[in-house]
């Protein structure tokens, strides 16, 4: 689940003021602008993209629901977060 997988990649990463509220303002103009780059977010940042356009940037993205269905069939490890972002829910 790599951000780099299959392909050439740049990480970009920002340093915020205390500001969530800004934060949350500006991340859908940062998004778009780098939409054309068909960015794949890092797992443990913040960002605002589609649940679903964050899944279909993934190519590996099925292997991994595979592997988390069979080895948590209960759920144990899975929270809202990747509940909507890997599995679609919610």
């Amino acid at each position: 689940m790599s951000t780099a997988v299959g392909r050439p990649s740049v990480a970009l990463h920002f340093t915020w003021q205390r500001d969530w509220d800004g934060v949350q303002r500006i991340l859908p103009a940062i998004e778009a602008a780098l939409a054309p780059f068909d960015p794949r977010p890092h797992w443990g940042k913040v960002f605002a993209m589609n649940p679903a356009a964050v899944r279909a940037s993934y190519p590996q993205m099925p292997a991994f629901v595979e592997l988390v269905d069979r080895y948590d069939p209960n759920g144990t490890f899975r929270n809202a977060f990747i509940n909507r972002y890997v599995f679609g829910e919610g």
